[in-house]
């Protein structure tokens, strides 16, 4: 019988923290979220960065071959946005010309944006950017943009992996007093209270 799988977590406070870790294994077993473009269409719509009904022309099983390929690629870039996330949150500094910036960059002029008039939570509307999905290649640059936001308004100071014992998930620290230290109470920090107290008794 094969495992059901579980929701995205959903807890880096960043949508692209929350791209790092659309793998991780939570109980030594590793769950991929990416696996295939089916898989990442889900993904996008569940965290949040584009709606069914901006992605519902890939859902036409003639694209199914080219969401792959680019499932493919996504995951290849993940690994490469992994790297540099783990490094700049030990060193807190993005260098002006650090490749990633060229990188993001790149993708990011490859998709095709319109500014679009949206309500706006109080009064009045804001004047947004719509990502317009046409193929499935307009997928990565729309990831690329979020992982552009994550780099212009992170402090990566408060940028930080889980302490949880071989938890890989990144989050972003909006706690008051920035001493978060567990992608979720529920799951790692649960977990280290339970040790804590087994090896005082």
């Amino acid at each position: 019988m094969t495992a059901v799988r579980p929701d995205p977590f959903l807890v880096g406070d960043s949508p692209a923290l929350d791209f790092l870790n659309s793998v991780a294994a939570p109980r030594s077993v590793e769950i991929e979220w990416l696996g295939t473009g089916a898989d990442v269409l889900d993904w996008l719509v569940q965290s949040g960065l584009l709606t069914d009904e901006e992605i519902s022309v890939l859902r036409d099983p003639r694209h199914g071959a080219a969401l792959d390929r680019v499932a493919k690629d996504i995951r290849a870039f993940r690994e490469d946005f992994r790297s540099f996330v783990g490094t700049m949150s030990i060193t807190n500094k993005v260098q002006d010309d650090h490749p990633m910036i060229e990188k993001l960059n790149r993708l990011m002029s490859r998709g095709a944006l319109t500014l679009q008039l949206a309500q706006s939570e109080n009064e009045g509307f804001d004047c947004k950017i719509k990502h317009r999905i046409q193929t499935a290649d307009d997928l990565l640059p729309r990831i690329a943009a979020a992982c552009a936001e994550l780099i212009s308004e992170a402090d990566f100071t408060h940028v930080k992996r889980c302490e949880g014992s071989g938890c890989t998930l990144f989050f972003r620290d909006m706690s008051k007093n920035h001493k978060r230290r567990w992608c979720s109470m529920e799951v790692c920090g649960n977990r280290a209270k339970v040790a804590a107290h087994r090896k005082r008794s």
